[in-house]
């Protein structure tokens, strides 16, 4: 069983080829800080950036789909240089099947982390998926997976490990 309730077949993490995150709540803590002179900025985790680049030289393809089309967006492109990047994605599943379609991807081997009720249906569609600990019980329960860690704590770290572990598991001994 997931940590969310839900079967999940672990031996089945090396079909994974792409990873597609939100990014509020995901790669960063879902929280806008706002300076004295009005500038907003947003907090990413070291951890979280090296996962993204572990995943990439795995020869995972990584993504973001988002709701948000801003600076912080361009910026994420900038720093990343994602294989897929949605932004003013309202309709995520939408977002996706266009996305799929366009570049030939099978949902069965794609995994996509989010946070909130826009993600709902996309983390029932794809084959895998993941949510931080700290959602709303109706998020939790879409997501094949519940991670440990709360939103913008390490939420992509978790899954690195967690999909690269499955992917380089040994073998049990036969003794």
């Amino acid at each position: 069983m997931g940590r969310g309730g839900h079967f999940f077949d672990f031996h089945c993490f090396r079909l994974i080829c792409v990873v597609l995150l939100d990014i509020d709540g995901i790669l960063t803590d879902g929280a806008v800080y706002v300076d004295s002179l009005g500038k907003e900025t947003k907090r990413i985790q070291f951890d979280d950036i090296d996962a993204i680049f572990k995943l990439k030289r795995e020869g995972i393809k990584v993504g973001f789909i988002t709701g948000e089309d801003n600076d912080f967006c361009q910026y994420v492109k900038t720093r990343f240089n994602p294989d897929f990047f949605l932004v003013g994605c309202k309709d995520k599943l939408g977002g996706f099947k266009k996305l799929a379609e366009k570049n030939n991807l099978d949902k069965e081997t794609v995994c996509y982390a989010g946070d909130s009720e826009r993600d709902i249906e996309l983390l029932k569609y794809v084959g895998y998926s993941f949510a931080p600990n700290d959602v709303d019980l109706i998020v939790k329960n879409s997501a094949k997976m519940v991670l440990k860690v709360s939103r913008g704590q390490g939420v992509i770290k978790e899954l690195t490990e967690i999909i690269l572990q499955k992917k380089y598991q040994p073998k049990p001994s036969r003794a």
